[in-house]
């Protein structure tokens, strides 16, 4: 199949409404955005919490501009760019507009930014629904004809530029092997988990309506019909379930007997399962286990995780992100190729162990002449010094292409005492080591 071939078709054959399958039963969880938006992100806790963790995260770190000419950074202070990002629109800061980007990226597997006006300079962005969004797929090739917002009266259709993908919609997406317009959300691999938390919750909390008492059994001599059936079970359902019912002893009459289908304790323990659902849930969604639960939370491990949080999963994202946002707005400000958008590291806390180790190692490396001082500086993003391309050798830090050094403090003491002058000494050790130590 050919490039043209694959991007020719809207996508791979359909995996199917529920395509995973738990122990040969559907999953609950259907693959679309709104269900993912419903079942996982407000109805699961753990779901909800990931998304969050990382949301906030990305929103929390500081935004720059910078420009490069001729191998000089400089950071640039003052933009109509900069403007428009600390307000993107009349209802929302930077950051408010940041995690709902993630949030949505971290849901449906995309997110869609639309720039107004069509032309020009931006003045405002705001977020699209994905669940609102139809993608016209090409004939050939792999930039989309249009994006479709809306339905009825108040469908709106953003054409795309199909020689340099061009577009007032900005398109930020997760791959997908099943279809190559749209991004895969971490709910699809995380369905599983999110069910099995799901249920869990629900079983455990219907138990509990029932002071965690079980269903029963209800024995009745002789012939009973319909009617008396329906009656029974109307009577059972209002007298003896729910929450206002706990402790209420049914008076039975006619022969009639209930037996409890009792369990023990284990059984309703949900615990073990739902905690590897969580588990699994955070593994998908790249947050580490310490930062969902306090049970797996301890004193030594609570910065690793936070630091393998930023590391793995939110910087990654924000490089996504910004290099996005970078090439969708900045050649609207300038058409140079040295113009970008970026983010300060240095704005994150939970880093600070990791540039410390870094610090420390560099210190070493120079210190053990194995890296010039500019060649440090540059590894920790410093600019580079004047005379720091030098090696050091260890334990003097003299530049290592100095005169070496030929006599020691004891060599030093014995000429003084034999009645060497300070003349005869430099003559014997040099200058520069005969001078200072004569002194």
């Amino acid at each position: 199949m050919s490039i043209g071939d694959w991007f020719s078709r809207k996508a791979l054959p359909e995996p199917g409404v529920n395509a995973i399958l738990i122990d040969g039963l559907t999953s609950s969880t259907p693959q679309d955005i709104r269900a993912y938006a419903n079942e996982g992100y407000t109805q699961n806790p753990v779901v909800f919490a990931c998304a969050m963790l990382v949301a906030n995260a990305a929103a929390s770190v500081k935004l720059e501009l910078h420009r490069t000419t001729k191998g000089e950074k400089e950071v640039i202070l003052d933009h109509p760019l900069l403007s428009l990002l600390e307000r993107p629109n009349p209802t929302q800061t930077w950051e408010e507009f940041a995690i709902e980007l993630v949030t949505w990226h971290r849901v449906a597997g995309e997110a869609f930014v639309l720039r107004l006006p069509a032309t020009g300079k931006p003045k405002e962005l705001y977020l699209l629904n994905p669940a609102s969004i139809e993608i016209e797929a090409a004939e050939k090739g792999g930039v989309p004809k249009a994006y479709t917002y809306g339905s009825g009266e108040r469908k709106v259709r953003y054409p795309v530029n199909i020689i340099n993908g061009a577009s007032q919609v900005l398109h930020i997406k997760t791959f997908n092997p099943h279809d190559p317009w749209r991004g895969l959300s971490p709910l699809s691999p995380a369905a599983r988990a999110v069910d099995t938390h799901n249920n869990g919750s629900r079983w455990n909390s219907s138990l509990l309506m029932n002071s965690a008492r079980p269903s029963g059994v209800l024995e009745v001599t002789g012939a009973v019909d319909e009617s008396t059936v329906s009656r029974l079970r109307s009577w059972f359902k209002e007298a003896w379930q729910g929450a206002g019912n706990v402790g209420t002893v049914p008076l039975l009459t006619g022969g009639a007997k209930f037996t409890p289908l009792s369990h023990n304790p284990k059984d309703m323990d949900f615990q073990n399962s739902m905690g590897e659902a969580a588990k699994n849930t955070g593994l998908v969604y790249g947050v580490p286990l310490p930062l969902l639960t306090m049970e797996a939370a301890t004193f030594s491990n609570m910065d690793a995780a936070q630091e393998r949080l930023w590391t793995e999963t939110v910087l990654p994202l924000l490089n996504l992100v910004i290099k996005k946002l970078s090439a969708f707005l900045v050649p609207l400000y300038d058409k140079s190729e040295g113009m970008q958008l970026a983010y300060n590291a240095d704005s994150v806390p939970a880093l600070e162990a990791k540039r410390q180790r870094m610090f420390n190692r560099m210190k070493d490396a120079v210190g053990g002449g194995l890296l010039t001082p500019n060649e440090a500086r540059a590894e920790m993003g410093y600019d580079a010094l004047d005379g720091g391309d030098e090696l050091f050798l260890p334990g003097t830090l003299q530049p290592i292409n100095a005169p070496a050094v030929k006599s020691t403090s004891s060599l030093v003491k014995a000429m003084k005492a034999a009645g060497y002058t300070a003349t005869e000494m430099e003559e014997a050790l040099g200058p520069e080591f005969g001078m200072r130590e004569a002194a």
